[in-house]
């Protein structure tokens, strides 16, 4: 098959996919290894038939709606590769603005070598994104799932990042006791920083088709989606210094709840911050002690 004729069967594929053109491209060129500029300068090229039976087999995934990110096994953050598949949530946009705003607190802070806690840290996405670049930092990343997990710390090496990992269960008080000295003595936080499970009972039963791919256990925040944002703040707040920064990423309408819960577990200054499209998707404060 002539690389036109596999690009013409593609866009076929794709054609009733939102945006398929830009789809089928990637899988074109991750999956085929066919550049835009190969297709455009020498459409006859003939392909072996091993290509063209990967490159159908995918298009034909994501005309279902399988996650495009799962097709290619990989998805940029914040400038950075993070390998994801199934089991893994994929690195979305919307995170980019809590990882933003956490990068420009922390730094603003000016600590020389911040000590940051990601939690439900999944890909790791956000965790290697402020070790690289908050110069000096200490990150730590806890993850729950096993099948996250390989993901996590591969993406840690693959990108030469200086993360700690810890697995085990956020709501498990036991996983403080990683943060303490010989006396019990606790190691103070600078930051803690969270895309937890957010979505409601109502949102779950709502899914759209590509995200039903995805882990539950990386979607499901409990019947009103804030039962992470207790959990985190009520439990982890102890490790964080005077002033230490508790920031969230959140769900659509949670910007009120969640910062109700900050006030009640004693922060202050709480702040917001919008992602690309002007929603409010960050949720923030510092610990009055």
């Amino acid at each position: 098959m002539k690389i036109s004729e596999l690009s013409e069967k593609v866009s076929l594929l794709l054609s009733d996919t939102e945006d398929g053109g830009f789809d089928g491209m990637c899988i074109l060129e991750d999956i085929g290894g066919i550049t835009r500029e190969r297709a455009a300068l020498h459409p006859d090229d003939e392909l072996h038939d091993s290509i063209c039976a990967r490159v159908i087999e995918a298009a034909n995934k994501r005309k279902i709606g399988y996650p495009l990110q799962y097709i290619l096994g990989q998805w940029e953050f914040y400038g950075l590769r993070f390998r994801v598949g199934e089991g893994v949530l994929i690195p979305r946009p919307d995170t980019e603005a809590l990882a933003e705003e956490a990068i420009g607190r922390i730094k603003k802070r000016g600590a020389d070598s911040p000590r940051i806690i990601d939690l439900c840290s999944g890909s790791g996405c956000i965790a290697v994104t402020l070790a690289k670049l908050i110069e000096g930092s200490e990150v730590f990343a806890v993850e729950l799932s096993g099948e996250a997990f390989p993901y996590l710390t591969d993406n840690i090496r693959s990108n030469d990042a200086r993360v700690t990992v810890i697995r085990g269960d956020i709501s498990d008080g036991r996983l403080l006791d990683n943060f303490r000295d010989e006396d019990g003595e606790i190691f103070p936080v600078d930051c803690i920083v969270s895309n937890p499970p957010y979505l409601t009972s109502e949102e779950m039963a709502e899914l759209q088709t590509e995200v039903e791919f995805e882990p539950e256990i990386a979607l499901f925040g409990g019947n009103d989606g804030l039962k992470f944002y207790r959990i985190i703040t009520c439990l982890w707040k102890e490790l964080l210094t005077e002033g230490g920064l508790l920031i969230f990423e959140i769900g659509n309408d949670q910007e009120s709840a969640v910062t109700d819960i900050l006030i009640n577990e004693g922060f202050g200054d709480i702040f917001t911050a919008p992602d690309a499209t002007g929603a409010i998707r960050v949720v923030g404060g510092y610990y009055l002690g």
